[in-house]
C-alpha cells in the first residue's frame, strides 16, 4: 500500500507529439495529501457553494445583477469541483478510475475546462457590472437582472462551444487512461491549446479586465470616500450599502482568482515546454508541485462562501435569516419600533424596497 501511495504516474508529451506514461516511486506521499487536503477542500466547497446559492437566491439579493452573476458562479464552481473529484482526487488519491469509459473521459474533461472558463468570465462580467454601476448615479441598463441573465447564457453557450473539441479529441487508451486520441490532436492540445491558448483565454484576458475594473473601482471609491455619501434617503442608503458590499465581494473574489488560479495555469504552460529528460529526472518534484497548484486552484472554487460570510454583513444577515427561518416574534417588535418612520411604511414603495428596508432593522456589523 505504501508503494502504491507514493508512486506517481506522470503523463509526458514530447515535442515529437508522442505521449509517455512514466511511473516512478516518490518519497513525497502525494496520495495522502490529496486524500486529506483534497477531500476536505471538496466537502467544504460543495457545502459552501450550495449555501451561497441559497443565500443569493433570496429576495433581498436576487434582484441585483451582480448577485445573479455570483449565484451562477457558485453553480459553475460546483461543476469544477465535480470534475476535479472524478478526474484527479479519486484516481490519484484513492486509486479509483472513473474515466475508464469513453463517455466519462470526454464529458469530464469537457466539464473541467468549460466550467473553469465559465467561472472566470462570470467573475469578469461581475467586475464590469460593478465598474459600470459606480460610474452612474442611476442604475445603468447593463446592470439589470435581465441583461445579466442574457450575458450568462451567452457565456455558457460560447465557452461550451469553444471547449467542445474535448468531446471528440480525448479517448481511453489501452492502459485505461484518458488521453488525447491522436498525434494530430496531441500537437493541437499540448503545443497550442493547453499551452498559450488556454493561459491567454482562461487567465490573462479575465485577469486584465478584472484588474482594470478593480483599479477603477478602488480609485472611484477612494475619491468619493463612500457610495453612501451620495444617498439622500434611507431607502437609497440601504440600496447603496448592498451595492457597496457586493463590490467588496468582487474585489476579494478577484484577488483569490489571481492568487490561487494563476500558479496552476503557469505550471501547465511551463510543463509543456520542458524536455522529456528533465521531466523524467524531476518527475516527483513536478508531481508534488502540480498537485499543490491544483489544490490551490480548487480552493479558489471552494472558498467563496466563507469569504462572503467573513466579510459581508448583509450576506451574514441573509444567511442568518435562512438558518433561523425568519424569527417573526423578534421581527415584529423591531418593526413596531420603526413603524412611525414614514420612509419605512410608505405605500409607494415596491416589494423589493420593503425587503431592502428590512435589512436596516438588524444591527450593523463592522
Amino acid at each position: 500500500m505504501s508503494m502504491l501511495n507514493r508512486s506517481a504516474i506522470l503523463i509526458m508529451y514530447s515535442w515529437e507529439n508522442a505521449s509517455i506514461n512514466y511511473t516512478t516511486y516518490c518519497i513525497f506521499d502525494t496520495a495522502s495529501l490529496l486524500r486529506y487536503a483534497g477531500t476536505l477542500t471538496i466537502i467544504l466547497g460543495f457545502i459552501g457553494n450550495f449555501l451561497s446559492i441559497l443565500v443569493f437566491s433570496r429576495k433581498a439579493l436576487r434582484s441585483r445583477s451582480c448577485s445573479i452573476y455570483f449565484l451562477v458562479l457558485n453553480l459553475s464552481d460546483i461543476c469544477v469541483l465535480i470534475g476535479y473529484t472524478l478526474e484527479n482526487l479519486l484516481f490519484h488519491g484513492y486509486g479509483i478510475q472513473f474515466l475508464s469509459s469513453a463517455f466519462m473521459c470526454k464529458s469530464i474533461i469537457f466539464l473541467i475546462y468549460a466550467s473553469t472558463d465559465i467561472s472566470n468570465y462570470l467573475l469578469t462580467l461581475a467586475a464590469i457590472d460593478r465598474c459600470i454601476l459606480i460610474s452612474y448615479r442611476t442604475v445603468h441598463r447593463f446592470c439589470r437582472a435581465s441583461t445579466a441573465k442574457l450575458l450568462i447564457a451567452i457565456v455558457v453557450i460560447l465557452f461550451s462551444l469553444i471547449n467542445s473539441h474535448f468531446l471528440y479529441g480525448f479517448h481511453v487508451d489501452q492502459s485505461g487512461l484518458c488521453l488525447p486520441s491522436s498525434m494530430k490532436y496531441i500537437e493541437f492540445y499540448v503545443h497550442h491549446y493547453d499551452s498559450y491558448i488556454d493561459i491567454i483565454k482562461t487567465v490573462l484576458i479575465p485577469f486584465v479586465i478584472i484588474f482594470i475594473c478593480n483599479i477603477f473601482i478602488i480609485s472611484t471609491l477612494t475619491r468619493k470616500k463612500s457610495l453612501l455619501r451620495r444617498a439622500s434617503t434611507l431607502q437609497r442608503r440601504i440600496r447603496q450599502e448592498k451595492d457597496r458590499q457586493l463590490t467588496f465581494f468582487l474585489l476579494l473574489t478577484s484577488i483569490l482568482f489571481i492568487v490561487l488560479s494563476l500558479p496552476s495555469e503557469i505550471n501547465d504552460f511551463i510543463r509543456t515546454h520542458l524536455s522529456q529528460q528533465f521531466q523524467i529526472k524531476y518527475a516527483c518534484q513536478l508531481w508534488i508541485s502540480t498537485t499543490i497548484f491544483i489544490l490551490l486552484h480548487q480552493i479558489h472554487h471552494a472558498s467563496h462562501f466563507y469569504v462572503y460570510t467573513l466579510t459581508g454583513p448583509i450576506f451574514r444577515q441573509e444567511f442568518q435569516k435562512f438558518i433561523c427561518h425568519y424569527k417573526k416574534p423578534n421581527y415584529k417588535v423591531d418593526l413596531f419600533d420603526y413603524s412611525r418612520r414614514p420612509t419605512i411604511i410608505s405605500p409607494h414603495i415596491n416589494h423589493d424596497d420593503i425587503d431592502d428596508q428590512q435589512l436596516d432593522i438588524f444591527p450593523r456589523q463592522t
